[in-house]
């Protein structure tokens, strides 16, 4: 299972357009982005999410993006599985007829639940999870700023 920058990228444009909580463009989701994201490479992930049903765009002038569900309908494993491949992981590289020795492979169980409980962990985090602690690291941050 690999989980990259594009993941990454992923989320925090559908953060921007969670806490915005209107259509964005993706020129407008680009420059409030803190981190620089490519403009080719944000429109590639936006229109995989679009292709996955997490968002909806429009064309024209007034064009862009905005969330086709609500945020804590979007979980962070609906949005790593749509632009990472989720499927490849650890295998045994010894072809079960050769397999002399159980314990050859049975280092692939373990990578098994390892990769169970990562799924569930990233299905059990919302996008109004990831919007709440943002806004309250915001606040904080803010704060501390006044000080």
């Amino acid at each position: 299972m690999a989980v990259t920058m594009k993941s990454d990228y992923a989320l925090r444009l559908l953060l921007l357009l969670s806490i915005e909580g209107k259509r964005l463009s993706t020129t407008e989701l680009v420059n409030k982005c803190k981190t620089q994201i490519p403009y080719e490479f944000a429109q590639k992930i936006l229109s995989q999410l679009v292709t996955a049903g997490i968002l909806e765009s429009y064309r024209g002038k007034f064009g862009g993006y905005k969330l086709s569900k609500d945020p804590k309908d979007i979980t962070i494993y609906d949005v790593v599985s749509s632009v990472d491949d989720m499927s490849t992981t650890i295998t045994c590289f010894v072809e079960p007829s050769k397999i002399e020795f159980p314990e050859i492979c049975s280092i692939n169980e373990i990578w098994e639940i390892v990769m169970n409980r990562f799924k569930e962990s990233l299905k059990s985090v919302t996008l109004e999870d990831l919007k709440n602690s943002y806004l309250k690291k915001i606040e904080e941050y803010e704060r501390r700023k006044k000080k």
